[in-house]
């Protein structure tokens, strides 16, 4: 009898214990204690002067956006380092704009070509002999080196934050894997190069809309 009185005191806590637990869960796969978020099925634009242009490859997939509603920062995934390299041509203004693409919303296509500047390169970094990882060197026109990422040092690296994506970011719940290391473009362009980077989201148009001045 005193066993069961017993049984009876912590079943409910056991069970809030449980609620509570699927609670984290859920907020973790919906994104609700990231700062930041991945619009992983919307368009990606490059706006001048009021006009917004395609910018392929550039995806949505590699950008994170502040959850904040106003000055809003750009990230974008390390790992996808070769499209990097087109922000810098933006930034440079290293490029040509040809004719619409089908997109309506769209006034004209970037074709980077004009330059063939390497402003971020990969080395690769042996632990043995079959083990490796990959570092990255980022550089101005200058061919100054002005930021390295190193996966083993994350934690004292200012410019890197870890996003995750979630169900309400486009994702389905398959997709959902670990955090991916995302580099803080707005704040890098802004300290090593001297350019404000801005973002904005377009929810109408289903556009993740930036630029660089």
């Amino acid at each position: 009898m005193q066993q069961l009185k017993s049984k009876k005191k912590w079943l409910p806590a056991l069970i809030i214990a449980v609620l509570i637990g699927i609670l984290v869960i859920l907020a973790i796969m919906f994104g609700f204690f990231q700062r930041q978020e991945v619009f992983d099925k919307y368009e990606v634009a490059y706006e001048i002067d009021g006009k917004l242009y395609e910018v392929f490859p550039i995806s949505a997939t590699d950008i994170g956006v502040d959850k904040k509603s106003k000055d809003k920062n750009l990230y974008f995934r390390v790992n996808s380092y070769y499209n990097i390299d087109y922000l810098f041509r933006l930034a440079y203004k290293q490029y040509e704009i040809n004719e619409p693409s089908t997109n309506k919303y769209y006034s004209g296509l970037i074709d980077y070509s004009v330059a063939d500047n390497a402003y971020v390169t990969q080395k690769d970094v042996y632990i043995t002999n079959n083990e490796s990882y990959a570092t990255y060197d980022f550089f101005d026109k200058n061919g100054k080196k002005i930021y390295s990422y190193n996966p083993e040092e994350t934690s004292n690296d200012d410019y890197i934050v870890r996003i995750k994506p979630t169900i309400l970011q486009g994702y389905e719940k398959s997709d959902i894997g670990s955090y991916d290391d995302y580099l803080n473009i707005t704040a890098l362009f802004k300290d090593k190069l001297g350019m404000d980077v801005n973002v904005r989201i377009d929810e109408d148009k289903e556009m993740v809309i930036f630029s660089i001045k």
